[in-house]
């Protein structure tokens, strides 16, 4: 059993989907009248919990980025969920969360903030970011799938652009992540039953603080991550299409709207892995 445990494979995928499922059922069921709200935050909790089995309890202060990480993930948590439990909603939402990224990623990249490059790479997070935070007051809605399928997605690309680019760590969080919110949408399939909330908001953003680590610490070539963002406007799209209003109209959405934010991701990941020279990664 120890051995299973520690095959990358299963700490990528299977362990972060069990847990993800887990840790979502677990905060529906003790948040009470919250619980619809809290479940989302099970993306972020399963996925410090797979930090913690893997690579360790972070020291704090920490002095990596990767303990920055863990601790921003672990710090947006309880904001959400404390955000959630006052029905924290709207812009006040929002700007809550877009608040919470920018310290976190200006904390996570001042070591790396020694060029124009990286300048311009955490102002390109921090937009995307801020954007994403804003996109569910703006659009007036707390569906669940389809923000979800985005977060799938942007984590998708970040964990397989790491993987490509040798990576190992960042890739089997940004993977881990994935099969996290895979759990999530498991719970959320063919009917939705909870509602994406502050907590989840958070966790949409998470795959923007791995991206930092990835790109100004690393060498992968994660400016093809830029590709994976019209995964964003996988809603608008699902919206333009015949799906109906049937009984299995929801179900239908679900899946479409997931293939839609997905294949930008994997038109990113077929860019990182070309300009790669084609080698496949040791890990």
């Amino acid at each position: 059993m120890s051995d299973l445990m520690s095959d990358p494979f299963v700490q990528s995928s299977v362990l972060p989907l069990l847990l993800g499922l887990l840790a979502v059922g677990a905060l529906r069921l003790i948040g009470g009248r919250v619980g619809r709200l809290w479940a989302s935050g099970g993306i972020a909790l399963a996925f410090l919990a797979l930090f913690i089995l893997v690579i360790g309890l972070p020291a704090f202060p920490p002095p990596s980025s990767m303990g920055k990480l863990f601790w921003s993930v672990a710090a947006g948590l309880l904001l959400g969920l404390a955000a959630d439990a006052l029905s924290l909603r709207g812009r006040a939402a929002s700007a809550l969360v877009g608040g919470w990224l920018l310290l976190a990623l200006v904390w996570i990249a001042w070591p790396g903030l020694d060029s124009t490059r990286a300048f311009v790479t955490l102002a390109v997070l921090a937009a995307v970011g801020l954007w994403a935070s804003f996109a569910g007051a703006l659009s007036g809605t707390d569906k669940t799938t389809a923000p979800a399928a985005v977060l799938l997605a942007l984590a998708l690309s970040v964990g397989v652009t790491a993987l490509i680019g040798s990576s190992a760590s960042i890739a089997q969080l940004g993977l881990a992540l994935t099969a996290a919110t895979g759990g999530f949408l498991l719970w959320n399939w063919p009917t939705e039953r909870h509602v994406w909330g502050v907590s989840g908001r958070v966790a949409l953003v998470l795959p923007l603080l791995i991206a930092a680590v990835l790109t100004l610490f690393t060498q992968a070539e994660s400016a093809t991550l830029l590709l994976a963002l019209p995964a964003l406007a996988a809603e608008s799209l699902r919206r333009r299409l015949p799906i109906g209003e049937g009984r299995f109209a929801p179900a239908l959405a679900t899946v479409v709207v997931t293939i839609l934010a997905v294949i930008p991701a994997l038109v990113a990941i077929a860019a990182a892995y070309l300009l790669s020279g084609g080698e496949a990664s040791p890990y």
